[in-house]
């Protein structure tokens, strides 16, 4: 005679098990290859000039922001062509942690249209393929000088190298294969790898130095520049947000933060049994 009832409980718990497997397969997907997936097809679905709410759909609610005053091209000042202006306008500045996978940051004027955005990876675990003009690169995998070598004829490259700070930053701009935008690519404290320009003094870097630099140096930090931004106002510190403020918050891995859990409440009542015996 077949026991019905005990297959009813057996099947039971076996559904019961596979779906709670699911729900933890589920959590760890989320929060980590398919976050990654995610994140990269939003980041492909912005672009200059779009609004910023349009970001936060993509992206959800921001972590910092903050004013930054920065140049734009304006009108000339003259008959002749060669006469530039560059007025000062503030920028609304955003930050959003990409949990621990890096940071996004937009630029943003008085009506909230995106002028400038960046994006930084900082993991290993995060190496998204991005677009810079024509070219298709890897954060973190691909060194500077996978990029063409900047025009000597442009300005930058910039670098600054502190006590415990540093950065770099090189601009490219490829024409209408490039959408008629500037790009910069660099390396930021703020990111992973790392990889100080150690070598340059003040402004003064010999082309030989940079040549070594850009051969050994991966990027970790891409940004991309609507038209009629001067880039001397805004790099090489607007490659990536200041790590200053970025390093104070506490991220932790959601597989760490669940079993740690789970440790401490199966810990706990061990703990009390183990002293209500010690009493005995």
């Amino acid at each position: 005679m077949i026991d019905t009832g005990l297959n009813v409980w057996t099947l039971a718990s076996v559904l019961t098990a596979l779906y709670t497997l699911y729900g933890v397969a589920q959590g760890w997907w989320n929060a980590s290859l398919g976050k990654r997936r995610r994140l990269i097809r939003a980041y492909r679905r912005i672009a200059p000039y779009v609004r910023h709410e349009y970001v936060t759909q993509h992206f959800g609610e921001l972590a910092w922001e903050h004013k930054q005053t920065v140049r734009k091209y304006g009108a000339n000042g003259g008959d002749d062509e060669s006469d530039v202006v560059l007025d000062d306008v503030e920028l609304t500045v955003r930050t959003w942690p990409l949990g621990l996978l890096g940071y996004l940051v937009t630029w943003c004027n008085e009506g909230d249209e995106v002028l400038m955005y960046s994006l930084t990876t900082g993991t290993r675990l995060f190496r998204p393929r991005v677009s810079v003009g024509p070219h298709r690169i890897t954060l973190r995998k691909k060194p500077l000088a996978a990029l063409p070598d900047p025009d000597p004829h442009d300005i930058g490259p910039w670098h600054e190298l502190g006590a415990r700070r540093f950065r770099y930053a090189e601009q490219h701009y490829f024409g209408n294969p490039g959408g008629y935008l500037q790009w910069a690519v660099g390396v930021s404290d703020a990111g992973t790898p790392l990889a100080p320009p150690i070598g340059c003094e003040g402004n003064t870097w010999a082309t030989p130095e940079v040549a070594a630099y850009r051969r050994a140096a991966r990027i970790n930090s891409v940004l991309i520049v609507g038209p009629a931004i001067d880039l001397d106002s805004v790099l090489p510190r607007s490659i990536a947000p200041d790590l200053d403020t970025v390093r104070l918050l506490e991220l932790r891995y959601p597989a760490r933060v669940a079993l740690t859990s789970k440790y401490h409440s199966v810990r706990r009542p061990i703990r009390r049994w183990i002293s209500r015996n010690k009493d005995v």
